[in-house]
C-alpha cells in the first residue's frame, strides 16, 4: 500500500490562515483582550508560520493557539488541520496516529479535550438545535474498531437444532 506524506503536501501558511479564521473569527487578541494592531511585526518567528506577538498594551506574548484548546501543541498547522479533519470525519484515533506518525496516547487526549468543547460547531457552523448530544457532533467517535458480525453464519442454537434433526449441517 502506498503511504502519502500528507503533512508534506499541505501548505503550512494556508493551514495557519484557516486555523486563524476558525479559532479567531474576530481577529487575534492577547490573553487580556487587546486586539493585535494591523501590521504589527511578530515578536518571535521560530515556528513560522506560528509566530508569537507581544501585546503593545500589556506586554503579554501570545500566538494563534494561546487560550484555545490547541494551546501547548507542538504540531504543525498542517498536522492540526489533518487531526481535526480526522476527528470530525469520525476516523479512529489509531488510524489518525498511524497515518500522521503521531503518538496515539497524545492524540487520544487531544481528541477528548476537543470533544469536550464541541469543537465541531466552529468548522461546520452553528448546530441546528440549542442543545445537542455529543454523538450528534462526533458521529463515529464511539465506533473504536468495533467489528460487524455477519448474519450469514448460523448461530449456535440454529446449528444445534439442525444437528438434532439429523441433518448434521448437510
Amino acid at each position: 500500500m502506498i503511504k502519502f506524506p500528507l503533512t508534506e503536501l499541505l501548505d503550512e501558511q494556508a493551514c495557519y490562515e484557516w486555523l486563524l479564521e476558525i479559532l479567531h473569527p474576530k481577529g487575534l487578541y492577547c490573553p487580556n483582550g487587546h486586539a493585535l494592531p494591523v501590521g504589527q511585526a511578530p515578536h518571535d518567528r521560530q515556528r513560522t508560520p506560528i509566530v508569537k506577538y507581544k501585546c503593545r498594551e500589556c506586554g503579554k506574548v501570545f500566538h494563534i493557539f494561546t487560550g484555545t484548546d490547541l494551546s501547548g501543541s507542538h504540531y504543525t498547522c498542517g498536522q492540526i488541520v489533518l487531526i481535526l479533519r480526522g476527528f470530525l470525519q469520525g476516523q479512529t484515533t489509531q488510524h489518525i496516529a498511524e497515518e500522521l506518525g503521531l503518538d496515539y496516547g497524545t492524540l487520544l487526549s487531544w481528541r477528548h479535550r476537543i470533544q469536550r468543547r464541541g469543537f465541531a460547531h466552529l468548522i461546520n457552523g452553528n448546530l441546528p438545535d440549542a442543545e445537542a448530544e455529543m454523538d450528534e457532533m462526533f458521529q463515529n467517535a464511539a465506533e473504536k474498531g468495533a467489528k460487524k458480525r455477519s448474519n450469514s453464519r448460523p448461530t449456535k442454537t440454529t446449528r444445534e437444532s439442525t444437528q438434532r434433526q439429523g441433518n448434521h449441517g448437510k
